[in-house]
């Protein structure tokens, strides 16, 4: 793997996974029990269908999301062949945006820390073995104004097993995006693609007013009123999973119309809690969506997984807020290095993945 898509890994992890306040702490949503209230079906059904989701896509957004993922992968055949991928990702970045179909509008600021290690292993009996690995931690930004990108890195990298080099610069794409090539992706992108924060199903029960129902499928759904912002809670574990497994078996064969003694049921559950003790150590879930007024203004999502045998372990934490200030941009854009490809002159083999 070539040195500049090793930054462009970072680019883009800085770009999807963007997170972090500058303190390093993300503000998770915490909620005061008792502030847990009981809406009936139509207070319910009033609280969504009123909801305006275009401020999503017209006000600006500032997203974090701190954590890591790290994945090891082995598959071995012993009688032909062994591979193994070792992947870990620690970030801890903030991004700020403002969607917009007029291009003057559109604002990106992005800055984060990275730390991206990635190492494979293959051997076959038909070939030599062949072992690759790739590094590159620091910190970065990404921003966009005016139709213009830019992008500054002080980072470290490097590639199979080699010393850690040092590069630094600030450079400025020198293609600008027009307000023609705006139009014409704004006119390919589907208008009915905002989805749906809450699950169709779920939204059909209200319709009909089944909010019992929906309860008794989500037994861990809450909603929250503090003001006039109303806050609904989703959370599972590895222990509510386990508790639940009854009921849910029992749902899936009344709804398949399989016909199961209780005998079949506990079998299948004891079946069940085996297979996920084998294999999940921890798993905690948090999802959270804030409406305030008619507006969506906050989604938050934790995940916590750990894999007994210790091949898998994420921790990451996401919080969107809809509707904050735009920070300052960097006051030496003027500065950058105009080139027609992000790592131009930095790296020689660089691919023409930004090019003009």
């Amino acid at each position: 793997m070539r040195k500049f898509y090793m930054l462009l890994i970072a680019l883009f992890l800085v770009l999807g996974l963007a997170a972090c306040t500058e303190n390093g702490n993300i503000d998770f949503p915490e909620f005061n029990e008792d502030d847990v209230v009981q809406l009936s079906a139509q207070e319910m059904i009033t609280l969504f269908e009123n909801i305006d989701y275009t401020t999503v896509d017209t006000e600006s957004v500032k997203i974090s999301t701190k954590g890591h993922i790290f994945v090891l992968s082995e598959n071995e055949d012993t009688t032909y062949w062994t591979s193994r991928d070792d992947t870990k990702i620690t970030i801890d970045a903030t991004i700020y945006g403002l969607a917009s179909d007029v291009i003057g509008d559109v604002r990106l600021h992005g800055e984060g820390e990275i730390d991206v290690q990635t190492s494979s292993y293959y051997d076959d009996d038909y070939s030599d073995p062949t072992e690759s690995s790739q590094v590159v931690k620091g910190t970065m930004g990404v921003y966009f104004v005016n139709g213009y990108l830019y992008v500054k890195a002080d980072v470290e990298h490097a590639e199979d097993g080699a010393e850690l080099e040092k590069e630094n610069f600030k450079q400025k794409l020198n293609q600008q995006v027009t307000q023609a090539m705006l139009d014409e992706a704004l006119g390919e992108a589907d208008p009915d693609q905002i989805d749906d924060m809450i699950p169709q199903e779920y939204l059909d029960m209200l319709e009909n007013g089944d909010l019992d129902e929906i309860m008794d499928a989500i037994p861990n759904l809450k909603v929250y009123k503090d003001g006039n912002t109303y806050s609904i809670v989703f959370s599972v574990t590895k222990q509510v999973v386990l508790d639940s497994l009854s009921e849910m078996i029992a749902a899936v064969m009344e709804a398949t119309g399989s016909t199961v003694t209780p005998a079949d049921i506990n079998e299948m559950v004891i079946e069940a809690q085996d297979q996920i003790n084998q294999v999940v150590d921890e798993l905690e879930f948090t999802y959270v969506i804030s409406i305030t007024g008619n507006k969506v203004t906050q989604v938050a999502e934790m995940l916590k997984f750990k894999s007994v045998d210790g091949n898998i372990d994420i921790d990451m934490t996401s919080v969107i807020e809809i509707g904050v200030e735009l920070p300052s941009f960097p006051k030496d854009l003027d500065e950058y290095t105009p080139v027609d490809e992000i790592g131009e002159g930095i790296f020689e083999d660089s691919p023409s993945s930004f090019k003009s």
